[in-house]
C-alpha cells in the first residue's frame, strides 16, 4: 500500500505500523522535464509517484511530493520545480508580476536568482535525507548548468554543515554516525535520459561513453572525490547511467492506453513498484535501479574512501533510518535549510551584470557632468540625463540593468538638486529665471531685453522680461516716461483704488459659478456676471487682485491702471499725405506708418441744422436725410491699430487679416470702416520673422474740429471664453475735439485668478471707435 504525503507535512507516516520498527530506503527524482508532460519526470516510473499531486494546485518555486511503499519500504521524493518546462509555463504570469512589483522591469533573470537559490535549497535537503538521487535529463545529453547548482550547494552544505549537526542532536534515537555525517550516508546519483538519440546501434557503449564523460566533468570540476568529502558519490564498479529506448510519444496516447490497460483483468495488481503497466522489454529501468536497491538494503553504498562531510576523517558511513527516525530528522532539516535568501554562488549572470554596471556607471555619470555650468535648467538636466542613459545602455548589461540606471538617474537627479539647479520661474512671456534657484523674496532675472514703445508712440527703450503685471503694465512706461516727458501730456486718468486706510489689502473673492465669469464674443451680450460675491467688500480698504474685467464685482477698482490714454496734441499734428514721421514715431516698418480715414454720419439730435457749418467742411459736410425729418452729418475721423514686437517694429493693419500698405505716392486707398466694425486680433505676425508675433499695442484717434464727440470702448478678450478686459467701467470714454489720442492697451492680461499668455485667438473686440453729436 501507498501513502503520499508533502513535504514537510509528515505525521500521518508516524501512524504507521512499522514506522519505529522498519528500515526505510529513500530515493528521490530531480531534475527538469520536457513540454507537454505537466512536470512529470521519467514516464517508466508509472503510477507510483504522486506526480499528479502539484497539477491543481499553487506551486511557490519548488515543491517535494512523496510515496511510501510500505510493502517494499521504499519511500520515494519528487521535486517539482520551475525547471520543468509546463510548470514554468504555467507560472509564468506570476513571474511576470514579480518582476515588475519586485524589481520593477520585465527581465526574467531578475528573478530567476530566486528560482535557482530555492531549487538549490530543495537539492540540498535532499542530499541530507536521500540514499539514492535520480536525476532526469529531457535528452540525450548531460545537462552542464547542473555543476553551478552542485557547486553552490557544496559550498551551503559546508557552511551548514554545524548547524545541522546540532539541529540533529535534538532528534531521538538517532545514532551518533549520522549526527557527526550530517545525513545518513554520501548519496549515490543516478543519471536517467528520456530519449535515446536516433540511428544508435550499441546503446550499452553510448551510456558507458556517457559515463566517462560525466565522471570526467565532476572529477574535473572537484564534485566528487575518492579521498575525502564529496557532496554525493557515483557508483565505482556499476553502472550510473540510464538511457531510455522510448521514442517521445503523445501524452494524450499514452494516457488512454494507460487506462484501458488497467481496466483490463488484473490490470491493477500487475502494476510494481516503481515501474510502468507497459510491457516490459529486455532494457527497462526496473533492472537498472533495481542492482542500487539491493546493494542499498544488504551492505550499503561505499563509494567514496570518505564520506564525511567535514574536514576530520572518519569512516565510511551508511545507514538506512527508521520512519519515525527519518520524519523528525526531515521536519528539523526543513526549517533550518528552507531559508528566503540568495546563494550568491548561482547568481552568475548577476554578479556579471552587477560587476559591468559598476564599471559603466561611473562613465555615465562623469558623461552627465562634463562642461556643466554652475547652475543649468530641467531641459539642460533631462537632455543630459538622456545622453548618460544612452551610453549607460549601449555598455551595461544583464538583470540589474533597471537598478543601475534607475540609480543612474537618482544621482543626475541628486546632482543637480545639489545647488544646482536654476531657478526656472517662468516671466510673463513664458520666459525662465536664469539665476539659481532662490527664495521668492528675491527678483527673478530671465536675461531677456526687450525693445518697447512709451505710451505716446514717441521713445524706444530697452524693456527687461517682467515678472509681474505692474512690472508689465505700469512701471516700465512709468519709467520711460521719465524719458519721453509723456507724463507732462494731456490725460485721461482711469478710476483706481483710493485707499482710506494704510492696511489695505486685496480682495477675496467667493466663486459661486463653476467659472470666473460668462462670457459672449458678441459685443452686445456682454454683461457682467451677477454669479460672484464678495466676503468683505468696502471699496477702500481692499482692491481688486486683477485687472479690471466686465464680471469684476462692482466697488472693487485695480491699485493702478494697465492702460493710458494720452493726448499729443492737436490733430494738425496728423497729415495723412505724409503719414506718422519716423522722427516722432521710430520703428514703423516702411509704408505703414498711416491712419485709416473713417467717415461717419452723425444723425442730429434737433431738428436744427448745425450753425456755422461751413467752418468744419475741413473734417466734416452737410447733408439731408432721405426722409427730410433730421439733419445728417458725415465727419472724418483718423483712426489706426498698432501693433508692436519685441524687437521694437510697428506697424498698422488695414483689416483683420492685412497689413497696412500705402501705395507708391503715400497714397492710402483704405478706409477705416473694416477695422471700427470688426474685431480685431489681438496677436499679428510681425514680418520681421517666421514664428514671430506682433501684440496690439496702440489705438490711434484724430478727432475732427466738427461739434462731435468720439469716444473709446476697448474691450479685449485675451483667450477664448477669457472675462472681458476694459479699461473703466464708466461707459466709453470722450475724447476732446481736434487732437490726436493715443490709447494705449496692456502688456499682459492678468485676472483675478488667471494670467493669460500669448493667444492667437485672443482679439480687441468691436465697437471700440464711436463718433456722437456735441452737445455744444
Amino acid at each position: 500500500m501507498k501513502y503520499t504525503f508533502t513535504l514537510p507535512n509528515l505525521e500521518k507516516l508516524l501512524n504507521l505500523q512499522d514506522a519505529y520498527n522498519g528500515r526505510i530506503l529513500i530515493i528521490s527524482l530531480i531534475g527538469k522535464s520536457a513540454y507537454n508532460l505537466s512536470g512529470f519526470k521519467m514516464a517508466s516510473i508509472g503510477h507510483t509517484l504522486p506526480v499528479e499531486a502539484h497539477r491543481d494546485r499553487e506551486l511557490s518555486e519548488c515543491l517535494i511530493d512523496g510515496s511510501y511503499d510500505e510493502e517494499n519500504q521504499i519511500l520515494y521524493l519528487y521535486l517539482s520545480s520551475l525547471l520543468d518546462t509546463d510548470i514554468l509555463i504555467k507560472e509564468y504570469k506570476h513571474l511576470a508580476e514579480r518582476c515588475e512589483v519586485e524589481r520593477n522591469c520585465d527581465d526574467f533573470l531578475t528573478v530567476f536568482d530566486d528560482v535557482k537559490s530555492s531549487f538549490a535549497r530543495y537539492l540540498l535537503l535532499l542530499m541530507h535525507i536521500s540514499h539514492i538521487i535520480i536525476l532526469v535529463h529531457p535528452c540525450s545529453t548531460f545537462d552542464t548548468n547542473y555543476i553551478q547548482y552542485f557547486k553552490a550547494v557544496d559550498i551551503l552544505s559546508q557552511k551548514m554543515f554545524d548547524k545541522i549537526s546540532e539541529s540533529l542532536k535534538t532528534v531521538n534515537n538517532i545514532s551518533s554516525d549520522w549526527i557527526n555525517n550530517g545525513r545518513p550516508c554520501t548519496p549515490r546519483l543516478i543519471f536517467y535520459f528520456e530519449h535515446c538519440p536516433r540511428n544508435i546501434n550499441n546503446l550499452k557503449k553510448l551510456e558507458h561513453n556517457l559515463e566517462d564523460k560525466i565522471y570526467h566533468i565532476l572529477k574535473k570540476t572537484r564534485i566528487i572525490s575518492t579521498t575525502g568529502c564529496s557532496l554525493f558519490a557515483i557508483p565505482l564498479n556499476d553502472e550510473f547511467v540510464y538511457i531510455s529506448e522510448g521514442e517521445p510519444s503523445d501524452k494524450l496516447f499514452d494516457a488512454v492506453k494507460g487506462f484501458l490497460l488497467d481496466c483490463q483483468p488484473g490490470g491493477v495488481t500487475q502494476i510494481e513498484a516503481p515501474y510502468s503497466n507497459g510491457p516490459k522489454s529486455e532494457k527497462n529501468f526496473q533492472r537498472f535501479l533495481e542492482v542500487h536497491i539491493q546493494q542499498a538494503k544488504h551492505k550499503g553504498f561505499d563509494d567514496t574512501v570518505n564520506s564525511g562531510r567535514h574536514q576530520h576523517s572518519h569512516p565510511s558511513h551508511f545507514e538506512l533510518p527508521s520512519l519515525k527516525v527519518w520524519v523528525e530528522v526531515v521536519q528539523n532539516l526543513y526549517d533550518l535549510i528552507m531559508q528566503n535568501k540568495i546563494l550568491t554562488p548561482l547568481c552568475t549572470d548577476t554578479r556579471f551584470s552587477e560587476q559591468r554596471c559598476l564599471k559603466v556607471l561611473p562613465l555615465a555619470l562623469a558623461r552627465y557632468q562634463e562642461g556643466l555650468p554652475s547652475h543649468y535648467a530641467k531641459s539642460e538636466h533631462e537632455a543630459r540625463l538622456s545622453i548618460a542613459l544612452a551610453l549607460f545602455r549601449a555598455q551595461a548589461r544583464g538583470p540589474v540593468f533597471y537598478q543601475y540606471a534607475s540609480q543612474l538617474e537618482r544621482e543626475c537627479q541628486g546632482y543637480w538638486e545639489n545647488g544646482r539647479q536654476q531657478c526656472e520661474t517662468a516671466s510673463m512671456t513664458g520666459n525662465p529665471c536664469k539665476l539659481p534657484k532662490h527664495s521668492s523674496d528675491q527678483e527673478h532675472i530671465s536675461g531677456f531685453i526687450y525693445k518697447a514703445v512709451c505710451d505716446c508712440g514717441r521713445k524706444v527703450g530697452p524693456r527687461e522680461d517682467p515678472y509681474t503685471a505692474k512690472q508689465a503694465n505700469y512701471l516700465f512706461y512709468q519709467q520711460i516716461s521719465k524719458e519721453c516727458q509723456c507724463g507732462k501730456l494731456e490725460r485721461i486718468s482711469f478710476p483706481i483704488f483710493q485707499p482710506s486706510i494704510q492696511e489695505y489689502k486685496a480682495a477675496t473673492l467667493n466663486e459661486t459659478e463653476d467659472s470666473l465669469s460668462v462670457l459672449s464674443d458678441k459685443s452686445g451680450d456682454l454683461i457682467p456676471d451677477v454669479g460672484r460675491s464678495l466676503i468683505r467688500q468696502p471699496s477702500t480698504t481692499e482692491y481688486l487682485p486683477g485687472m479690471l474685467t466686465l464680471s469684476s464685482p462692482p466697488g472693487l477698482l485695480p491699485v493702478y491702471s494697465s492702460w493710458s490714454l494720452v493726448c499729443l496734441g492737436a490733430s494738425s499734428l496728423y497729415s495723412h499725405n505724409l503719414g506718422l514721421s519716423e522722427s516722432h514715431h521710430p520703428g514703423f516698418l516702411s509704408s505703414t506708418n498711416y491712419l485709416l480715414p473713417w467717415d461717419v454720419t452723425v444723425y442730429s439730435k434737433s431738428k436744427q441744422n448745425w450753425p456755422n457749418v461751413s467752418k468744419y467742411t475741413v473734417r466734416g459736410r452737410r447733408g439731408v436725410h432721405s426722409t427730410g425729418t433730421l439733419p445728417q452729418f458725415t465727419v472724418k475721423v483718423f483712426i489706426g491699430v498698432e501693433y508692436e514686437c519685441s524687437s521694437g517694429h510697428r506697424f498698422m493693419l488695414a483689416s483683420p487679416d492685412r497689413v497696412l500698405k500705402a501705395t507708391p505716392g503715400s497714397i492710402v486707398k483704405d478706409t477705416g470702416h473694416k477695422v471700427a466694425e470688426s474685431d480685431m486680433p489681438l496677436y499679428y505676425p510681425c514680418v520681421c520673422r517666421a514664428g514671430k508675433f506682433a501684440q496690439l499695442m496702440r489705438l490711434h484717434v484724430v478727432t475732427p474740429k466738427a461739434p462731435v464727440h468720439c469716444t473709446l470702448s476697448p474691450k479685449v478678450q485675451p483667450a477664448p471664453g477669457a472675462p472681458i478686459f476694459v479699461s473703466t467701467l464708466n461707459g466709453p470714454i470722450q475724447l476732446t475735439r481736434s487732437a490726436y489720442w493715443i490709447l494705449r492697451l496692456p502688456y499682459v492680461y492678468v485676472g483675478d485668478k488667471e494670467y493669460y499668455n500669448q493667444n492667437l485667438s485672443g482679439k480687441l473686440l468691436q465697437g471700440v471707435f464711436g463718433v456722437t453729436e456735441s452737445d455744444q
